[in-house]
Parts: C-alpha cells; sequence; structure tokens
C-alpha cells in the first residue's frame, strides 16, 4: 500500500511539473472557409476568453481543458430580396478539451495539431433584426440552452509559453432550430459551425 501511494504521488509531482495555467482569447467567425473569414475579418464581432490549463507529457502530447465564454452565431442576409439581415449572438460557458500530438523544435517552438471535443451551455442571446437594426434579447429562437461538438485544428507554442492556434468547429447539436420566431422564415439546422483563431499565454 505504501509503495502504490508513493507511485501515485510520484506521477501527481511530476505531472504538475509539466503543468502550466494560463489565460485564452480570440476570434471566432461563423465563415465555414479560412479564406472567407480572413475576407470578413473587419466585421467579426463573435469572441471567445477564459482560462485555460495545459499539461504537458514532454513535446509531444498534452491535455489542455479550458473554460471560456464563447460568442457564437449566424447571420442571415438578404430576406425576402431585401436589404434587411438577421444577426443571431449566443454566448456560451464553454469547457474544450484539447488533445493535443506535437513536435518540439529545439526549445523554442513546438508545432501541435489537436482534436477537441467541447461542451457548453447557452447564458446570452441577442438578435439583431430588421433594416432598423433593432436589438432584442430573448430566448424564443433558441431550441436548446445546451450545446455539444468537437473541432480540429492546429498551433504553435513559443518558448514554452505562448500559443497560436486556428481551429474548424462543429456544433453537433440544433441549436436555433428549424423556424425563427423574429421573421417567420426557416432557417434550417442552425448549428453555428465555424472558424475560431485563438491566443494563450502560459505561466
Amino acid at each position: 500500500m505504501k509503495k502504490l501511494l508513493v507511485i501515485v504521488a510520484s506521477l501527481l509531482i511530476a505531472v504538475s511539473a509539466h503543468a502550466q495555467f494560463g489565460v485564452i482569447a480570440g476570434i471566432t467567425s461563423s465563415s465555414s472557409t479560412i479564406e472567407a473569414a480572413a475576407a470578413d475579418i473587419e466585421n467579426i464581432s463573435q469572441y471567445h476568453a477564459g482560462l485555460t490549463y495545459k499539461i504537458g507529457f514532454g513535446n509531444v502530447f498534452a491535455i489542455q481543458p479550458s473554460l471560456i465564454y464563447n460568442m457564437k452565431g449566424t447571420k442571415i442576409a438578404d430576406i425576402a430580396n431585401t436589404s434587411a439581415e438577421l444577426d443571431y449572438k449566443t454566448g456560451y460557458l464553454e469547457l474544450p478539451v484539447q488533445l493535443q500530438l506535437g513536435l518540439g523544435i529545439g526549445n523554442a517552438f513546438r508545432v501541435y495539431g489537436f482534436a477537441e471535443p467541447f461542451v457548453g451551455y447557452a447564458i446570452s442571446n441577442q438578435v439583431t433584426g430588421g433594416t432598423s437594426k433593432t436589438v432584442e434579447q430573448t430566448w424564443d429562437n433558441v431550441k436548446t440552452r445546451a450545446e455539444y461538438g468537437f473541432s480540429l485544428g492546429a498551433g504553435l507554442e513559443l518558448i514554452k509559453h505562448v500559443q497560436v492556434s486556428v481551429k474548424y468547429f462543429w456544433n453537433l447539436g440544433n441549436i436555433y432550430g428549424t423556424q425563427v420566431k423574429l421573421a417567420d422564415i426557416n432557417i434550417g439546422e442552425g448549428t453555428c459551425n465555424g472558424i475560431a483563431a485563438s491566443v494563450a499565454i502560459l505561466f
């Protein structure tokens, strides 16, 4: 029993020695390609920010959970051949967990790819609609506040303290349902897929 406790304690010490706490922030775009997201960079108003915690196992493998506020949404333009638009922004308290596989280049650089399942819960929802840009705080258009999904991406870690990454995310649940009550139009399966770019500072 004592030997088992010693082994467990040693493992915990080894893991904590390679763990880093940090902050993370970035932009979230509902565009489906990097080119479209880059072209629309000035108009992106969705974002994410929060805390992250990296547990590294050498330069090869790492687990990095985060707790973030993530503003997602979708926009519908040219409604009924008019200039009217509907802009949906839903803020989630989100828990993504990155599983990273990387390759270290000396002590200065580490490149990595990652898979990232996530779950979240909507805590804010804003609808901007019509030509008058009227803002409405409502839950009428949200089918469910719970979300879940999956991301794939790649990143670059600099001097073990700065991470820059980009990912594509899929929301697997039907967030907005099939009917929008504000304009009574069918928007299909509103899932808020898109691209996100992040910068993390690790301490």
